[in-house]
């Protein structure tokens, strides 16, 4: 994957959009622990594609070129969300139904579509700052001090935050399967 940055850094556009092919699924699932509704998350993503585009050539490291992607991704994201919060409350309920289109084209495995459904279930009770600690760690792979830096926090904090997502996660699981 290197090898494409450093193209993209040379002003490949071929080897930029084959970047940002390779990581539009996980830009997607970390743009929508943020937002409720797909083209807030388009929005997110098209803006990150745009920024990262333009300051690739800054990037001093290729083999960070993933976190560095995803903290343009969540500082566009919050950008977005404080625009549109400064007027309205937004009051719907996370639709799951990108998540499972998403994992539709990724997994013919429907325990794990279900499983995965069920995982972001879970997650959608907990704060923003919270899932996305969640998502990074878990999905995305990124150490706590990986997560420190890409959302610009102090690694106690999300050590912290990821304690308590886990007893809420645990604690609505417990009342999942209580309640059936």
């Amino acid at each position: 994957m290197e090898e494409i940055i450093i193209k993209a850094k040379e002003g490949d556009v071929v080897a930029y959009t084959q970047l940002i092919l390779n990581m539009k699924n996980d830009l997607y699932k970390i743009a929508k622990t943020r937002f409720i509704n797909d083209d807030d998350v388009d929005d997110a993503i098209q803006e990150t594609m745009i920024m990262s585009y333009k300051y690739l050539k800054k990037l001093k490291d290729p083999s960070k070129f993933k976190a560095w992607i995803i903290k343009i991704l969540i500082s566009n994201c919050n950008k977005i969300y404080n625009r549109k919060h400064k007027y309205k409350e937004i009051t719907e309920d996370y639709d799951l139904e990108g998540y499972y289109e998403m994992y539709k084209e990724e997994s013919n495995d429907i325990t794990e579509i279900e499983n995965t459904i069920d995982f972001y279930k879970l997650i959608q009770n907990l704060r923003y700052e919270e899932r996305i600690i969640i998502i990074l760690l878990y999905q995305e792979r990124f150490t706590q001090k990986e997560i420190s830096k890409i959302l610009n926090t102090n690694e106690n904090t999300i050590k912290t935050r990821l304690s308590r997502a886990k007893i809420k996660i645990k604690k609505l699981y417990e009342e999942v399967q209580k309640n059936g």
